[in-house]
């Protein structure tokens, strides 16, 4: 479900707000107070759009869009500004980026702007998240990347970062393995290793007469690996597999 947080709003506002997202449909909101609870949050939870009230003290709220836009993954995650103050705005919306303004209180026509907006971003929120999306996207500080699921042979991690291995090509990417596995919708990908993901629908062959197991794909010389913790996550996917060698293997 698409998710909101929200940061710094008076009782009133908030509770509008909440209401407001509520009868958009398919909105989770959650709220914040203060500067800690925010942060707090950020990290327990995955958010898909932040609103911030920028009034009086604008200097917790400053300090958060700053470290929001400093982080990788949100560099261009939507920001809803709610302001009474117009140069508020004027000024938050020259300095960051992906952000949109609305000045309060909120007229009938600011209203509909504000629902047709949260409407288009749920919108493209389910189309990102569809299960019979045959594209995996890949945000990066550089550029997006849409790559067919069946051109991916196995995903491999390398330190803090990702390489993708194509059929023909590989692409790397500056994203942790976690962040790209979330982005999978395709259930014929499975986490093998703690630093590979295969796509299941390419593996041609498991060599088990080595340790850790070797991954061969059709069609490539590539190879990825079964971690011992992990060779009992592939196996129901090949039931053909010797049973009984793959459980002295487990000893």
């Amino acid at each position: 479900m698409f998710s909101i947080l929200l940061g710094f709003f008076d009782a009133p506002t908030r509770e509008y707000l909440v209401d407001f997202c509520g009868k958009c449909g398919h909105i989770e909101v959650s709220c914040a107070s203060t500067k800690e609870e925010w942060f707090t949050l950020f990290e327990q939870h995955e958010y898909n759009c932040f609103f911030f009230s920028f009034e009086e003290d604008i200097m917790p709220v400053r300090s958060v869009i700053f470290s929001l836009r400093n982080h990788e993954q949100h560099q261009h995650t939507p920001i809803l500004l709610f302001s009474s103050k117009i140069e508020y705005l004027v000024t938050a919306f020259v300095h960051w980026r992906s952000c949109e303004c609305f000045l309060l209180p909120l007229d009938n026509k600011k209203k509909e702007a504000l629902n047709s907006l949260l409407q288009y971003y749920v919108g493209m929120y389910k189309k990102m998240h569809s299960v019979e999306r045959k594209f995996c996207q890949i945000n990066t500080p550089k550029g997006l990347y849409n790559l067919p699921y069946s051109e991916i042979l196995y995903i491999e991690s390398t330190m803090k970062k990702s390489i993708i291995h194509l059929k023909n090509d590989a692409i790397h990417v500056p994203c942790p393995l976690y962040q790209i596995q979330r982005t999978l919708s395709d259930k014929n990908f499975v986490q093998t290793h703690r630093s590979f993901i295969v796509n299941l629908e390419n593996i041609s062959y498991v060599d088990k007469s080595k340790e850790p197991w070797g991954i061969f794909f059709f069609n490539s010389d590539k190879e990825a690996f079964v971690s011992r913790s992990h060779k009992k996550t592939i196996l129901p996917f090949f039931p053909s597999m010797d049973d009984e060698a793959s459980s002295n293997n487990f000893e």
